[in-house]
């Protein structure tokens, strides 16, 4: 069992995160750091973010190579349509099913995008690569995981102004979930975070 810095509460570095009504579940501080890191940076470079958050599953493997090889390829699909992409992502396994999942952070240049259906098209198109499966259909392995409304919904865009500060606070929190310490079950020695490196103008 890995040791972890945990929180519980409303904010973290002045951002609500997510609160678990019916279980007292800690959110790793370094995880939570990582999103924060990625949000800023990413503002930096641009006027507007669009995130978006969606799962991934590799029920027949339980390394990490699946996801490395999915998250290679997406990443090469989401550069070539000039989105300039960031992530963060987490290995996560679940309790009665046995096999990892992955929740994923998607961060992109604003101004080139803004609906989440062509990333998610993105992710089952490097699904289906990493697969080897030449078919076009989704395989379902890949999950928009939040709602079009409400305080989850998927698809938040971030304007730099700070008149906008509540869409940054939105995505920071429903990036959160990211950060729950229930479910994280990765062997000693695994990896358990995945971020794409920092970008930010000199």
């Amino acid at each position: 069992m890995r040791k972890r810095n945990t929180i519980t509460g409303h904010q973290f570095n002045n951002k609500e995160i997510l609160e678990f009504k019916h279980k007292d579940i800690g959110m790793d501080t370094q995880i939570l750091e990582v999103i924060d890191d990625h949000l800023k940076d990413a503002l930096e470079r641009h006027s507007k973010v669009f995130v978006v958050r969606f799962d991934v599953r590799f029920p027949e493997d339980n390394s990490n190579k699946s996801f490395s090889r999915f998250q290679a390829e997406f990443m090469r699909k989401e550069r070539r349509a000039g989105y300039d992409p960031a992530y963060v992502a987490v290995r996560e396994v679940g309790e009665q099913e046995g096999h990892p999942h992955y929740h994923e952070f998607l961060l992109v240049n604003g101004n080139r995008s803004q609906s989440i259906q062509k990333h998610i098209a993105n992710a089952n198109a490097a699904m289906n690569l990493t697969l080897g499966i030449e078919s076009k259909e989704p395989t379902g392995l890949v999950h928009s995981s939040t709602s079009a409304t409400g305080r989850l919904r998927n698809g938040i865009m971030i304007h730099r102004d700070a008149l906008f500060q509540d869409a940054e606070n939105d995505a920071f929190r429903q990036a959160s979930y990211l950060a729950k310490e229930s479910q994280k079950n990765t062997p000693d020695g695994m990896r358990e975070l995945f971020a794409s490196n920092l970008k930010r103008r000199k």
